[in-house]
């Protein structure tokens, strides 16, 4: 059960072609994950489209990838996953990942 934490009550579970997904007090979220806002989910595809690239292009290895970015956000390369950043860190990754490009372009 997924327990909402704007009202404490058990979220709604629905089966979709993409899972279950369970919704409450305007909050979602897939499987058994804590439920998060669709702010949330924005910020993490924003993320992911400005970040993939830089190693799905051949530019980089995805680990390099994910260390630049973990310096670039201050934040150790551990907790540098999209799945696991807070809102606040994935709104953040877009503009490093512009920086990281920039460099790279310099040669840097």
């Amino acid at each position: 059960m997924v327990i909402c934490p704007s009202c404490g009550g058990f979220a709604v579970p629905s089966n979709t072609q993409w899972g279950v997904r369970h919704d409450c007090c305007g909050l979602h979220s897939w499987n058994n994950a804590p439920l998060k806002s669709a702010e949330y989910y924005k910020a993490k595809c924003d993320a992911h489209d400005a970040f993939d690239p830089l190693w799905k292009d051949g530019l980089m290895t995805r680990s390099a990838a994910y260390k630049l970015l973990a310096d670039k956000l201050e934040i150790h390369v551990s907790k540098c996953h999209m799945k696991t950043m807070s809102l606040e860190t994935a709104l953040k990754v877009p503009a490093a990942v512009i920086e990281i490009q920039t460099a790279k372009a310099k040669g840097e």
